[in-house]
Parts: structure tokens; sequence; C-alpha cells
């Protein structure tokens, strides 16, 4: 099992241990405004040549401003002859690695593109629940509410990903894709039937993510997208709710919950996962 952390920025550096860990993840995965700076990134890819650590650049999803960043950070990579996977959260990011810099990198698939059940209430439904009563607001009548627990192609359905579809695989793989990233949602993982490698991201589960990021500053509340001042770097919001049985972490313009890696996933010996994504703080 291959075993790589996740690292946003030169100060996260600290949390890699050569003797622990194969593969360095680096970048962005959700915002676009803190795609790394070239200096940045050639310190990164400095560090994991010095620690003999494979390399992935992470990307998120972006707008056309975002993607003039990732052509200069993809340029400086094929002009320096550096080999590494991209983790692609964006079609258009995808296709223009296969127009512009096809065989220069490895693409990867990534959290937002695999697209799993990620409510982490979920368990309320799959789980058996206690009966209880509904009173009726005109007549006052009460009704007792029984639940049944789904069956089982409901439970795998819920477990599993798009990504089973063998006509999409056949897609992907015409991008070169072979691999996906996946979240170790709560109610487990069904991975039969998917050909790609596999890693899990651990602790963090991605839940939602929006192009508005919601952090409390003047600057963000009167100009939304185009105000950042970079407030998630420093700060991010813990969620509770009586109906979510998981305490909620935002972070910028994403929603996490802490599901950590530890149980084997559902489908035995053919659930293909090849690699462990650590993640020492809460993603940016």
């Amino acid at each position: 099992m291959e075993k790589a952390i996740h690292i946003s920025h030169p100060q996260g550096l600290k949390y890699f241990d050569g003797g622990k860990y194969q593969r360095l993840y680096w970048g962005a995965e959700f915002c676009q405004n803190l795609i790394p700076d070239e200096k940045d990134t050639a310190k990164a890819v400095a560090f994991a040549l010095k620690n003999h650590a494979a390399f992935s650049l992470m990307t998120p999803f972006v707008t056309d401003q975002g993607l003039g960043k990732l052509d200069r950070l993809f340029s400086y990579f094929k002009k320096n002859k550096i080999t590494c996977e991209v983790i692609v959260n964006d079609w258009g990011v995808l296709e223009h690695l296969r127009s512009g810099f096809d065989q220069c990198f490895e693409p990867v698939l990534g959290r937002l593109l695999v697209r799993q059940q990620r409510d982490p209430s979920l368990t309320t439904v799959l789980e058996q629940q206690p009966p209880y009563a509904v009173k009726d607001k005109k007549t006052g009548k009460l009704s007792l509410i029984i639940h049944r627990p789904p069956g089982e192609l409901y439970r795998r359905g819920m477990m599993a990903s798009y990504i089973s579809s063998r006509p999409l695989q056949d897609f992907l793989s015409g991008f070169g894709i072979e691999r996906i990233e996946l979240n170790h949602v709560i109610q487990g993982l069904y991975l039969r039937g998917i050909k790609f490698k596999k890693s899990i991201y651990t602790p963090f589960v991605h839940v939602s993510t929006t192009r508005f990021c919601p952090m409390e500053s003047k600057v963000q509340k009167i100009y939304r997208i185009g105000g950042c001042r970079k407030e998630c770097q420093r700060h991010f919001f813990k969620l509770r709710s009586k109906n979510i049985p998981l305490t909620l972490f935002k972070r910028g313009n994403t929603l996490f919950y802490k599901n950590p890696w530890g149980i084997q996933a559902s489908g035995g010996s053919d659930c293909g996962i090849d690699r462990v994504v650590y993640q020492p703080e809460l993603p940016f």
C-alpha cells in the first residue's frame, strides 16, 4: 500500500516523514485562488526529489483565470521535463491536458469528478431507526411512523460511484485515466467493477464545494467571489446539527467531515485501493 501526504503550502512540508510517505500531493484541491505559484511549486518539487518521493500536482475546478494559473504550472513542468501525476477536478482541465500537454503528465480523476454519495446523514437512512409519532396539524390525530431499512441493492447504490459504468470507464480511458481518487464515505464503499487503480483520502471526507466562499469579512460580503483575501488559511468553522451524527468542518468554499480510513472497504480483495492519501490539516 503506497502512502501519500497532501500538503497545500510550503509551511506544511514539516509534516512530511520520509520514512512513512512515498508520495507528495501538492497544491489546492478545491479553490483556484489557492493554486500555488511556480516558486513554491519548485520548492515542493525539489523537496520531493530530495526525499525520494513521487510527486502529484493537485488542481481544483477553475474559471479561465484559474486555467491560466494552471497553464503556467503545466508549462513549468514541461519546460523542466518533470513528469508527475495531475489530480484533475475539472473536465476542462482534463481536456486541456490532453490537447496541450499530451504525454507530459499522468492524469488522475479527482474527488470532485468521481461523484460519490457524500451526505453525512446517510447512516440515518440506512440503519434501523426506532418508530416515532407524527401529529396531524388539522385533526390532531397521531400516526406512528415505522422506518424500514432499505434493501441490499439500495445500499450498494449508496456505497457505489457512477465510475462503475463500463462505458464511462472506456470514455475516461480515452483521456489516459488509470487512477481515481475516493472519499472514505461514512456509509462504506462498494467498488466492484471499477478497473482503475484507487486512492482513498483520510481523515477528511469532501461533502460539497461552491464558488461562493462565505468567510466572514466585509470584502467577501460585498464582492463575493472576487474579493478573496485567503481568510480560509487562517480560519475554519465547525458546524453541528442534531440531524447529522458528525461534526462538519467548513474551510473556505468547501464542507468536510471526518471518517478516518482503517476499515476494509466493501468488495474484499476486489476493492483495488492501493494508495492512502493522508491530510494532516483540513484541506484548502
